[in-house]
């Protein structure tokens, strides 16, 4: 069982959300996701996606690291994939002495390895019999 500091590097962050990214007709931000998933699509190791398996959830920001975290739930496995402008990926840590309130996004940590946050998709689970993926990879565009 690999430890907290092999999974993680840094510390973990409060953040809140960014409403700027829905106000005045604000577009959801689909470049990180995009970018990871045309790199994670030339490694033999990873399981593929594309980027329309996603939702655009919400962003959440820290003004003092000055880092804005979107946040992409999976249609299918309903896993999240929250990246940061630099394709950085970070995994929410809830802890129940965090404030509860209305414009908390809660507490981030950035991953040591993007591999691990790709993992914890669940996207392997689509090779079991049975389970249907809504965007299969033989529809996805070239």
């Amino acid at each position: 069982m690999p430890t907290s500091s092999q999974i993680y590097t840094g510390r973990s962050f409060l953040t809140t959300v960014d409403l700027s990214c829905w106000r005045d007709g604000g577009e959801p931000v689909w470049q990180p996701l995009e970018q990871l998933a045309k790199v994670v699509r030339q490694s033999s190791e990873l399981p593929h996606f594309h980027h329309g398996e996603f939702m655009y959830m919400a962003a959440v920001v820290n003004n003092r690291l000055r880092v804005r975290i979107h946040l992409y739930k999976h249609i299918d496995t309903r896993r999240y994939l929250n990246l940061d402008d630099g394709v950085h990926a970070y995994a929410y840590l809830p802890k129940p002495d965090d404030p509860d309130a209305m414009d908390s996004g809660g507490r981030y940590r950035r991953y040591a390895a993007m591999d691990i946050a790709i993992i914890r998709l669940d996207l392997r689970a689509f090779r079991r019999e049975g389970l249907y993926r809504s965007f299969p990879p033989e529809e996805w565009p070239a």
